[in-house]
């Protein structure tokens, strides 16, 4: 079986939620026996100069293509990512995964895979109709993408049942595809300590304080609570990041950004508890399955999070997960509650890494795609 991916961006030079998930469905499939190239998307990668082909640490064979412009770069990478296809085409069993990238440039390259014979698939991972867009006209391409999008695909792979939903009109086969990780990894002891992290965009905490007050309610009642910040963004976000943090006054918290996989790693598995806001009032949140959520268990803490989207499919309040309301308070009461109890917060954590080994597995997920492809 030939498996094309066209989902990332500047894997594996860049870590993203999105490569990660990419990494581990092509390393299931290999593993599999299945042949799979990763293959940048048509806007190729900030900071690339010339297009970079190479083998992955995983093995996975991979080309990143360079981005200078806009409209000149999708021009110059789609026949590059035709040749690609046009070379890496077997005798049968070619299949291409596809992202969802810009609309127009989506139905070129659906249209490139049915005229060189591949079977097209696509990663639904987002209700785009339900996201902010910048103005009217990317309102109406998000409005074209989600209610158009699988009419050109042989299969489709939603990432959370309500997605699995919206995607019906389609009438075409479907394979729930959540989050995924490695649950073999090497582990670090928890070291006993009053610890929280949160891991994501520094454009969150700016616009939703919701953690930052719920923490400094708690350090102001245990000196000994510390809050670890891992944020991605650019200069401007940090630095209003790091304003914001001053002008609360908040103690005990540590900023880190772009640091090496196995140190973040580290950082979960010490960590009393792990933070992962869901806002029940927004679409996005209801339609999304964060990647983060599969890191997180697979570090044997607990997870600290909102009753939103497929967090009830999985995870059970104080067994499998701290499920908390949304609001300062409820943060405060998940935090304080694991402060007050460790043998629960252990308990919580291992029971919820089991919950990831059962679903989220890549391993066990990467069959089934593999046996769905075949039915396609």
């Amino acid at each position: 079986m030939n498996i094309i991916l066209i989902v990332s961006e500047g894997y594996p030079l860049h870590f993203s939620a999105n490569n990660s998930k990419a990494e581990f469905i092509a390393r299931g499939l290999k593993e599999h026996g299945c042949n799979v190239t990763m293959i940048d998307n048509p806007f190729g990668t900030k900071g690339i100069d010339k297009e970079i082909v190479g083998v992955s640490e995983t093995g996975i064979n991979y080309y990143i293509f360079p981005r200078k412009g806009k409209l000149s770069t999708i021009l110059k990478n789609i026949p590059k990512i035709w040749q690609i296809l046009k070379e890496k085409k077997q005798e049968k069993n070619n299949f291409v995964i596809l992202g969802m990238t810009l609309y127009p440039v989506y139905i070129i390259l659906a249209l490139i895979c049915t005229i060189l014979g591949y079977k097209k698939t696509a990663l639904f991972h987002e209700w785009h109709i339900g996201c902010k867009q910048p103005n009217f006209a990317y309102k109406i391409e998000a409005w074209l993408k989600d209610k158009t999008f699988g009419f050109f695909l042989d299969g489709i792979f939603p990432i959370s049942h309500f997605l699995q939903d919206k995607a019906k009109i389609f009438n075409k086969p479907q394979l729930l595809l959540p989050i995924m990780a490695s649950y073999n990894r090497k582990r670090y002891p928890y070291k006993d300590n009053n610890c929280f992290t949160f891991c994501g965009h520094a454009e969150y905490l700016i616009r939703n304080q919701i953690l930052l007050n719920a923490f400094k309610k708690v350090v102001e009642e245990n000196s000994t609570a510390h809050l670890i910040l891992v944020l991605f963004g650019n200069k401007k976000q940090m630095d209003t990041m790091y304003q914001l943090i001053k002008n609360i006054n908040i103690k005990n918290i540590e900023i880190k950004t772009q640091i090496p996989q196995e140190e973040l790693y580290r950082i979960y598995d010490e960590s009393l508890g792990l933070l992962i806001p869901l806002d029940p009032n927004s679409l996005q949140d209801k339609a999304r399955f964060s990647q983060k959520i599969a890191e997180y268990v697979g570090s044997k803490r607990p997870l600290i999070t909102n009753n939103v989207g497929e967090i009830s499919h999985y995870f059970i309040h104080q067994e499998t997960a701290e499920i908390i309301s949304y609001d300062v308070n409820g943060f405060y009461k998940g935090m304080k509650e694991l402060i007050n109890n460790h043998s629960l917060a252990d308990k919580i954590g291992e029971k919820g890494f089991e919950v990831g080994e059962k679903y989220f597995n890549y391993k066990t997920i990467s069959d089934s795609i593999q046996s769905f492809l075949k039915t396609i």
